[in-house]
Parts: structure tokens; sequence; C-alpha cells
């Protein structure tokens, strides 16, 4: 917490507690920030430095830990989806290398829908089911398998240990 990167750098010090994901590596990460005692010409010093690392988004501090639950920890939870998707293809005929891409290029792209139509997801998932067809079957399954319960779980399983981490 700040208080403790306080109270072992002393007073008098800027503080900028973050909290970046993997994908900063490409410049496509998530960064949460929160920071005490900041001049606003350091904060945007700082901002246009991590920039190029991907969105940043300043959030309470009280919040930094289940942003760390979704951010953080989620590029884990996209690779073994992504990875599930791919073994789905191979079982289904595909070469390996082509259904990697094809599930890692679908993540992308429709991450970028999200973020860039504003809509919900849930509407986007809605738009893809056509009546009677193929994805609303997929839907149906992965609801009667709790995916979407799963995923909750994790995040909250993330958010308990890190806060347990905190301490």
């Amino acid at each position: 917490s700040m208080q403790q990167i306080r109270h072992m750098a002393g007073s008098g010090y800027p503080i900028i507690r973050m909290m970046p994901n993997t994908p900063v590596a490409l410049g496509a990460g998530m960064i949460q920030y929160c920071c005490d005692d900041v001049e606003p010409a350091q904060l945007q010093e700082w901002l246009a430095a991590m920039q190029p690392a991907g969105r940043l988004d300043e959030v309470p501090e009280t919040l930094i830990d289940a942003a760390s639950a979704v951010s953080g920890c989620g590029p884990a939870w996209v690779y073994q989806f992504i990875e599930a998707l791919a073994d789905g293809g191979v079982a289904a005929g595909l070469p390996r290398a082509k259904a990697q891409e094809y599930a890692a290029q679908m993540v992308l792209g429709s991450a970028r829908m999200v973020l860039e139509s504003g809509s919900h997801p849930g509407a986007l998932k809605d738009a893809v089911c056509s009546p009677g067809g193929s994805t609303i079957q997929g839907v149906r399954l992965l609801e009667e398998r709790a995916f979407r319960g799963a995923v909750t779980d994790a995040v909250l399983a993330a958010y308990e240990k890190t806060k347990e981490l905190g301490k």
C-alpha cells in the first residue's frame, strides 16, 4: 500500500503505485495507478513516459487489488482460453498453428469490439448468436458448465489472495 511505501521511504517523496500487466511488453497493457504527494507536472511526465505501455487508469487505492485481480491476473486466463479454443480447433481437424492463430486473433478482435464500440459484451455476444445456430449451442453449453461462474470465482480467488499478500 502507499501507506507501507510511505513508512519504508519516509515522507517528502511522491508515490505512484501501479499495477501493470504483461501485455505492457507490447504496448497493449492495462495499468491502474494511484498516487500520493505527486505534483500535477510530475504526474503528467509519468503518464507521458508510461503511455507507450498501454492504457492507464487512475483508481482509488481501495480498488487497486480488485483491478489487479482482473487485468493483472486476467492474461493467464485469456491464455488458457486461447489454448482451449485451439485445442477444440485441433480436435475438429485444424492444424495446431492455424487453430492458435485463429483463436488469438479472434480474442484480439473481440476485445477491440468491446473497447471501441462501447457496447455491452452481452449485446455483442447476442449479435453473434443466430436463432438455432451453432454459436448459441456453444453458449448454452458454456452456461451449463458454469463458464461465467468459474471466471468470476477465479477473479474473486485472485482478489482474496492479493489482499492476503498485501498484509
